[in-house]
């Protein structure tokens, strides 16, 4: 049995070992990857404004690399909320750099800024800080969480509070390690098809 046979039957055969290994392999546990940014899934436009009593905006003109939300002054002498949420995509860590202003002429209490998560607000400012205040915050989510920057304003009135948010990151899920296994097995398999249009042709030489 000469060298050819062996060569002409690996060129025929080798991709379905190709595809059996993709199928055996195909199970596999998604695991997160980390966004940088405002993109991807966590695109300004997959999040939602919300004002409750509230006319507070958001400026995302210099997204992926920040984004600044300002709160409300509507003049109505009560109590409100803006909160720009997003559902999260995975396990993991959410952080940020923030820098916050109160334009509040009584300071920083009357309009804290935080963070919402399923509705609970934890406030990171300093009600009795600085106008300026500046840091990073992280913290644990899990998938499916509602997470969100949340400016809150105590009177409506003397002036709102902004805060830029950058340096984001955001966990968000990967294919699982079978799916791409899986592409690999499609596609032997397709090769090796197409090779055996005939009966494989097997030659002994003495």
């Amino acid at each position: 049995m000469s060298q050819s046979y062996f060569f002409h039957f690996f060129q025929k055969f080798a991709p379905v070992g190709v595809a059996a290994l993709g199928v055996i392999a195909a199970p596999g546990i998604s695991e997160a990857s980390q966004i940088y940014g405002f993109q991807s899934a966590y695109d300004p436009n997959n999040w939602t404004l919300v004002n409750d009593n509230a006319n507070g905006f958001v400026d995302t003109s210099n997204a992926p690399d920040s984004i600044t939300l300002t709160g409300s002054d509507d003049g109505s002498g009560f109590f409100g909320t803006t909160i720009f949420s997003i559902p999260v995509e995975a396990d993991g860590t959410v952080s940020f750099n923030y820098n916050y202003d109160s334009f509040n002429v009584d300071g920083p209490f009357f309009d804290p800024f935080g963070i919402s998560l399923n509705g609970t607000f934890t406030q990171i400012t300093d009600d009795f800080g600085s106008d300026n205040q500046v840091g990073s915050f992280a913290l644990n989510v899990m998938e499916g969480d509602i997470f969100g920057f949340e400016v809150q304003t105590v009177d409506n009135i003397f002036g709102p509070s902004a805060v830029t948010i950058s340096n984001f990151k955001a966990p968000a899920a990967v294919p699982e390690p079978g799916t791409i296994l899986g592409l690999l097995a499609v596609s032997g398999l397709g090769l090796c098809l197409k090779g055996q249009s005939k009966e494989p042709e097997l030659r002994f030489t003495s």
